[in-house]
């Protein structure tokens, strides 16, 4: 499988777009200006991800301590350094001479001050257990020293805190205001609700001068209109263009086309704890019921890589080669259905309305299931009713995603398959059940991967507690994601990363 960082899909060849370089000298004054095309509104104050109406997830304002390697190693960003002194103390030495878009430096005070004040406090309870702090654990050791305490063993504590959600403001910044003091290489500059939010350069970057005098993060939900702005030469670059138009996009001379496998993943999810799929004869049968690579081609039209897990192999405890293999096979799977209790019972599929290509994925799995004589039906529904429907385990499937934003993700094992993880444990202390849980020995390999200091025996524990998930067909695994981006090829200089909000903008250029 190519997990490698860029993997260029199409250069300069041939032709039959109109000519964005043609319209690009008549778009942009300043040729060190950029436009950006989103999936997702950066101003939308409704999400989870936004800031006093900004995205700080592509902007670019704000900074962590910790950064991303493409490998999804944490490295050092605003802090140079990190310690464990003991199995729940971390100390981080910060970067002297950071400055703030104010002018004043960074210190210990604005990083005891952002967590205290602001991330452990204004973000709600989920942070406590996703960082396992708590109010309280922050403290000053001198100006450039901090030190946390974490409420358990937690060796992955550096990279968690490697996300753009977890940054370092002012305290003089307001972010409900839109008051935004960050030290980014970009400073905020407009925010037009449902239009687009504008950057410009902050000629104090620590990091050094980026080359982007400015850059326009324009709102362009529909997949047909982002590719009509790049056609049309109004954006340079957008991000997951029109699966119908990518065939013209990779054949023209104007555009360049790259894609990276991320750090997420599509799949059916089963609850195994309730009728009748709580039979591991049943999930086998449903395993090799599905065409990972028929589905990607056909639906997904080459973009994403089938599946074989539930987590993406960019992350690096995870290896394919160590999984149960389920291909498509309906005569095996038939053999499992009669071998099980099922009985033909219709099963629900919950698969949310919100969901890229969402709806032609269920009907994909609906007509294989139909192959091997399993009755499901898909439901398609908004996300707070997909939320609440498994929240109580009322379903049998739901197709679902999961991934990191992040280097540091072992949540993903924790929350989605151990007893306690927040996708099981109401259930399980409501009524000893869960979702996805298989309990006993997984959930003391889940621990041991969780708390280990030590790469290898992390790597081994997790592996092997996916090697058992599979075994069990916890899942039916889809597809790796990928996300394409799309530019006009005049421009140079993103270098992509599994987790895409980790693009780097520092060094965009436009050549003549």
């Amino acid at each position: 499988m190519d997990c490698s960082r860029r993997r260029l899909l199409a250069g300069v060849a041939g032709g039959g777009l109109a000519s964005l370089a043609g319209c690009a000298g008549d778009r942009a004054a300043d040729e060190t200006a950029f436009t950006i095309g989103l999936a997702s509104d950066p101003t939308d104050t409704s999400r989870y991800d936004n800031w006093g109406g900004m995205a700080p997830y592509w902007t670019r304002v704000i900074e962590p301590l910790v950064w991303g390697t493409d490998d999804m190693q944490p490295k050092p960003w605003l802090a140079t350094d990190w310690t464990a002194t003991d199995d729940t103390t971390w100390v981080f030495d910060l970067r002297k001479g950071v400055p703030f878009h104010n002018g004043e430096e960074l210190t210990a005070d604005d990083v005891v001050h952002t967590f205290e004040e602001n991330i452990l406090t204004e973000r709600g309870d989920f942070v406590y257990g996703w960082l396992h702090l708590e109010p309280g654990s922050v403290t000053k050791i001198d100006d450039y020293t901090v030190e946390f305490e974490t409420t358990d063993p937690f060796p992955g504590f550096p990279g968690t805190i490697a996300h753009n959600m977890i940054d370092i403001q002012h305290p003089d910044a307001d972010r409900r205001a839109g008051k935004i003091i960050g030290t980014g290489p970009f400073t905020l500059e407009e925010v037009r609700r449902g239009q687009h939010i504008r950057v410009e350069r902050f000629a104090d970057y620590w990091g050094g001068d980026p080359t982007p005098t400015a850059l326009t993060f324009r709102a362009a939900e529909d997949e047909t209109t982002r590719t009509d702005l790049l056609e049309s030469g109004e954006v340079d670059l957008i991000y997951n263009p029109s699966k119908g138009r990518l065939p013209a996009l990779r054949e023209s001379d104007d555009v360049r086309v790259d894609a990276q496998q991320s750090a997420g993943a599509i799949s059916a999810w089963i609850n195994i704890h309730r009728e009748p799929t709580d039979d591991v004869d049943l999930r086998r049968a449903l395993n090799h019921a599905i065409s990972q690579e028929e589905l990607v081609r056909t639906v997904l039209e080459g973009v994403g890589e089938p599946a074989r897990g539930p987590i993406s192999p960019v992350i690096d405890w995870v290896d394919e080669d160590e999984l149960p293999t389920y291909e498509r096979d309906q005569d095996a799977a038939r053999e499992f259905v009669d071998r099980s209790a099922y009985d033909g019972e219709e099963l629900t599929c919950l698969v949310s309305a919100d969901m890229d290509d969402g709806r032609t994925i269920s009907q994909v799995l609906e007509s294989q299931f139909d192959e091997i004589g399993v009755d499901v039906a898909i439901e398609l529904l908004e996300n707070a009713s997909v939320k609440d429907r498994t929240d109580r385990g009322e379903f049998h499937l739901q197709v679902g995603s999961t991934g990191s934003n992040s280097p540091g993700a072992d949540y993903i094992m924790w929350e989605n398959f151990h007893t306690m993880g927040v996708d099981n444990k109401d259930l399980y202390e409501a009524e000893g059940t869960g979702l996805y849980n298989l309990g006993g020995e997984v959930d003391d390999l889940i621990e041991t991967g969780y708390q280990s200091y030590d790469p290898a025996a992390k790597r081994d524990a997790y592996v092997e507690a996916q090697r058992r998930i599979m075994d069990a067909a916890v899942v039916v695994p889809l597809f790796y994601q990928e996300y394409v981006v799309a530019a006009d090829a005049a421009v140079e200089g993103l270098e992509l990363h599994p987790i895409e909000r980790f693009a780097e903008w520092r060094d965009l250029t436009r050549t003549a």
